[in-house]
């Protein structure tokens, strides 16, 4: 039997999870879907990931590809894993890409939401958006966003000690929005969208942290170009929560 490519489009809760990347210690959204695999499948498979996210990151569209001899069609593959996966990850589709397919080095672009909740707390949100207490202000925050569009060294908006040596990627948008939260409309959500052809590690958790501090006045848009040319972390406002992030979409 040739062996086949197959790319994986998941939907997961990363609360209870320690991030995507399979560790010696604790559950991962990796470590889980490789063990569903096995009993699938009876292959040793690893699973190619599209990127990294922290304990606590969610994922709306994660796109993860390996490769199989199973006779077992992407269909069926699909619904063997939903069968037996927890509850916290969904396989959304399986489909069969061409065999140099990679999910982390054919990606083109990458969206990610953040969300924050402000004034009032809700239980139906709690581990899945950032609650802070103040209102930022919109306006200042969307002045700050726009000096994060285009192309850019972005060492300072990575992990600190990160060995990366091109920090340069290019942020095409980035879209800021409140609305009401339907289960309980005297919430309001704040999103906050990032789209750009890369992302540093916990790159889009620094930016929203950075926008959150403009929209609290703790810092003006004027100072984020002086930040991103600065290249130090430590200059960088704190890194925003991970219960707030979600990897939205990866364009191929």
């Amino acid at each position: 039997m040739d062996e086949k490519n197959i790319k994986l489009t998941i939907a997961y809760k990363g609360t209870t999870f320690s991030g995507w990347q399979k560790q010696k210690k604790g559950s991962t959204i990796q470590g889980t879907i490789e063990k569903a695999l096995k009993k699938i499948t009876e292959e040793d498979i690893k699973i190619i990931g599209c990127g990294r996210t922290d304990s606590g990151v969610h994922s709306l569209s994660y796109n993860a590809n390996f490769k199989t001899r199973s006779r077992l069609t992407p269909l069926q593959i699909k619904k063997a894993l939903n069968a037996i996966l927890p509850a916290d990850i969904y396989i959304k589709s399986a489909e069969l890409v061409r065999s140099n397919f990679h999910s982390r080095y054919s990606a083109k672009k990458k969206t990610y939401r953040y969300l924050i909740i402000c004034s009032e707390k809700s239980p139906f949100l709690n581990g899945l958006a950032c609650y802070i207490k103040e209102r930022p202000d919109m306006y200042l925050m969307k002045r700050a966003a726009k000096h994060f569009i285009g192309k850019h060294n972005f060492s300072a908006f990575q992990a600190a000690g990160s060995s990366i040596k091109d920090a340069t990627r290019r942020i095409y948008r980035i879209t800021i929005r409140e609305e009401k939260f339907t289960i309980a409309p005297e919430v309001n959500v704040i999103s906050i969208e990032i789209t750009a052809d890369g992302f540093l590690y916990k790159m889009a958790r620094n930016i929203a942290g950075t926008l959150i501090h403009a929209g609290l006045e703790k810092l003006s848009a004027e100072d984020i170009p002086e930040l991103i040319a600065s290249g130090d972390r430590k200059k960088v406002p704190p890194t925003a929560p991970p219960e707030g992030l979600y990897l939205k979409k990866v364009l191929y």
